[in-house]
């Protein structure tokens, strides 16, 4: 399962579809508490989180997860500048970054290379 964590509810559903569409099973989330409790699951293979989110934001849930040792790969997306490529890197779980807008063959072939089916 791919999770996908993001407060703008038109955004999870474009990437469900196109998830869904390459065959991975998806689960979509709109906070990062909720989030937090799927990264848990072992059926989780990978997550495309949005670092604003409401509640536990998107670099929170990074900073839990390398606490807790949650060794799930994750791609992160911003749709500001407020974190850089350099800052997402000091944590190991983060595989990509890209700002929005986001071009899907881009997600669709970072999600490839970190959960391949």
């Amino acid at each position: 399962m791919i999770l996908v964590a993001d407060d703008d509810k038109v955004m999870t559903q474009l990437l469900r579809s196109l998830l869904e569409e390459a065959g991975y099973d998806v689960e979509v989330v709109h906070d990062g508490e909720h989030a937090y409790g799927h990264l848990k699951k072992p059926e989780c293979r990978g997550a495309i989180i949005d670092i604003r989110m409401p509640g536990l934001n998107g670099a929170e849930l990074l900073m839990l997860m390398a606490s807790e040792q949650i060794d799930v790969p994750v791609i992160v997306v911003a749709g500001f500048p407020d974190f850089d490529e350099e800052e997402m890197k000091q944590f190991p779980n983060v595989k990509r970054f890209f700002l929005k807008p986001l071009y899907p063959e881009e997600v669709l072939a970072a999600v490839k290379e970190m959960a391949p089916q």
